[in-house]
C-alpha cells in the first residue's frame, strides 16, 4: 500500500483551484483599493529619442509553442488518459509509471507535453529518471467528466497501453478526501 498525504493534497488541490478562479489585486476585502499602497497607479511613459520613431508592436493572444527536440532514433506517439467517475469529484491525483527503457514523455518536469479538456487547475510533472508522470486536475466545483488528458511520448521502442501503470492516488469529493475507486482511467497509445 502506498502512503498518501490526503489532507495536504486535497487542501492543496482545492487551494490551487480556488486561486485559478479568484481575481487579482485588492483581495483584503476592506474596500480601500490598496493594491499598491492606496495611491494612484504609476504610469510608465516612453521618452522619445531624437531622430527615432517608434512602431507599435501588435500583441498576440496565443503564445508560440516552444519546440522540443525528439532524440534521434525515437518516434513520437500520442498517449491518452480518459478519466471517468461514478460519482462527483472536485479533483484527482494520478501517478503514471512507464518503462524508461521504452522512452519518456516529451519534455520533462512541469514542461512535459500534456494537455487536458478539463476546466480548473491542471498540474503535470514528469520525472524522466524514475519513469513517473504526475497528473493532477482540480476545480472548486465538481469536474465535468469525462476528461481526456493527452500527452506525447518519445519512444525508443514500441509503447503499449499495458506498459503504463496508472495509480489513482487521491480523489477529492465534497471538499475532503474521497473514494479513489469511483475514478476509472483508460489509457491509449496511437
Amino acid at each position: 500500500m502506498m502512503p498518501t498525504f490526503k489532507s495536504g493534497l486535497t487542501i492543496g488541490m482545492l487551494v490551487a483551484a480556488l486561486a485559478m478562479t479568484g481575481g487579482c489585486g485588492d483581495n483584503d476585502n476592506s474596500g480601500n483599493n490598496n493594491d499598491n499602497g492606496g495611491g494612484a497607479r504609476p504610469t510608465r511613459t516612453a521618452t522619445p529619442v531624437a531622430g527615432k520613431t517608434s512602431t507599435p508592436v501588435a500583441a498576440t493572444a496565443t503564445p508560440t509553442p516552444v519546440a522540443t527536440s525528439t532524440p534521434s532514433g525515437t518516434t513520437t506517439v500520442n498517449v491518452g488518459f480518459d478519466v471517468t467517475s461514478s460519482a462527483g469529484v472536485q479533483g484527482f491525483d494520478l501517478r503514471v509509471a512507464y518503462p524508461t527503457a521504452k522512452g519518456s514523455f516529451t519534455g520533462s518536469g512541469e514542461d512535459v507535453a500534456c494537455t487536458t479538456t478539463a476546466g480548473g487547475s491542471f498540474i503535470k510533472n514528469d520525472n524522466d529518471s524514475s519513469g513517473t508522470l504526475t497528473l493532477i486536475v482540480a476545480n472548486a466545483s465538481n469536474l465535468t467528466l469525462p476528461i481526456t488528458i493527452s500527452c506525447t511520448f518519445d519512444e525508443s521502442s514500441t509503447l503499449t497501453p499495458s506498459d503504463l501503470t496508472v495509480t489513482v492516488r487521491e480523489v477529492t469529493q465534497n471538499g475532503a478526501p474521497g473514494d479513489v475507486s469511483v475514478l476509472t482511467v483508460t489509457t491509449s497509445v496511437s
